[in-house]
């Protein structure tokens, strides 16, 4: 008989845990999903420029800290370098994402918590296609105050390009390719493209400038070390050679070279 009190009491305990432990785990959900709620509207409001609703998510002595361009504080200073910064250019449209899968969320005392991950900014100007201008890591507090929560300290930092993957293609160079695209191109921004043949692929060279092109159809080029496509046009010599070859970059047509040969 002396051995069920301290059972009953054994029993006691676990089920007291039990109840405990699936208390703060709920807790801890709503608050997750609060979090990434207010995250996701506060980057809503980013990517639309819209100031003002982007406003009542930042706390008024909110800190921001930058890897390149240094420190931001107060609540009127974000907004303000933003205003004067990448929502100043009509023309241009800077996008933030997320990078699907870094995101984390870490509860902290007394009414904070913590959001980390990678982010990727998507420059979308009149023209062009959109393109990933470059990501960087961030961490991010967020503090439950005045009935919501806001972010009050704020760190991006490690930017750098993003990796440039080409356009598959299963496109074969043939010899016919070859000898039209080969020669002397004068461009006026860039002078003089040259292309030569080098095995199953074309090699461009402008000045600095030294890349590897593999066809992604009978005319067009794409490189594989950056975002370029070149697109050989033209063929009324006698000769059958191109008599021009378009660059674009990030899907824009930016230069237009004349052969010269």
């Amino acid at each position: 008989m002396r051995l069920r009190l301290p059972l009953c009491l054994a029993l006691a305990f676990l089920s007291c845990v039990a109840l405990g432990a699936d208390g703060p785990q709920s807790a801890g959900d709503a608050t997750r999903q609060a979090v990434l709620a207010a995250d996701a509207q506060y980057w809503r409001t980013f990517n639309a420029c819209d100031l003002q609703a982007m406003a009542p998510l930042l706390t008024e002595d909110v800190e921001f800290y930058h890897d390149k361009t240094g420190l931001t504080v107060t609540r009127q200073g974000v907004l303000d370098s933003l205003r004067k910064g990448p929502c100043a250019d009509p023309s241009m449209h800077l996008r933030r994402e997320a990078v699907p899968g870094s995101v984390t969320f870490h509860p902290l005392a007394g009414g904070f918590a913590l959001l980390t991950g990678r982010h990727r900014f998507v420059v979308e100007k009149d023209g062009q296609a959109p393109y990933v201008d470059g990501q960087a890591e961030f961490a991010a507090i967020w503090q439950w105050t005045g009935g919501q929560w806001r972010m009050r300290r704020i760190v991006s930092y490690d930017h750098a390009p993003v990796a440039y993957v080409p356009p598959a293609s299963h496109e074969v160079l043939t010899r016919e390719q070859a000898k039209r695209c080969i020669g002397r191109y004068r461009t006026t921004p860039s002078g003089n493209l040259t292309v030569t043949a080098e095995g199953d692929h074309l090699r461009l060279v402008a000045g600095p400038l030294s890349v590897t092109l593999r066809p992604l159809s009978a005319d067009r080029f794409a490189a594989q070390e950056r975002d370029l496509q070149f697109e050989f046009e033209g063929g009324t010599r006698a000769d059958g050679r191109a008599a021009r070859v378009a660059v674009y970059e990030h899907g824009a047509r930016v230069a237009t070279g004349t052969r010269e040969d």
